[in-house]
């Protein structure tokens, strides 16, 4: 069942230009996600990314409290260090996407049920 969605968009150059201060990159990114994150379109599809998950889970997370990588599979993966988050009952999807000028992230937030076998749903 979804139980929040959030979707972000993002300027591409307006990352670029913030990636001017090194600082920038450190705030934003975990170091796994700075290995990762080669090009300025990467990055700017992990802010958007980041702020949509946000808005799907409904918290007050820090930049370092979520990390966005791809899985086994290429596509991207969120993981959220928080207490509140219980991966055995919720689950988030994300999609990121890019054209020219801008980077576009959707995030759904799952809460996953479970049924006996052979029950009716």
């Amino acid at each position: 069942m979804i139980v929040g969605l959030g979707i972000d968009i993002v300027e591409i150059e307006r990352i670029r230009h913030a990636m001017k201060n090194p600082r920038f990159v450190e705030r934003i990114l975990t170091p796994a996600e700075r290995e990762y994150c080669t090009s300025v379109q990467k990055v700017a599809g992990r802010w958007a990314a980041k702020e949509a998950v946000a808005k799907a889970v409904g918290l007050d997370l820090s930049w370092q409290d979520v990390e966005i990588l791809p899985d086994e599979m290429g596509q991207p993966c969120a993981r959220v260090a928080s207490r509140h988050m219980d991966p055995s009952r919720l689950r988030l999807k994300v999609s990121i996407t890019h054209e020219r000028k801008n980077a576009v992230a959707v995030a759904i937030l799952e809460r996953i049920s479970f049924h006996a076998p052979g029950s009716l749903i």
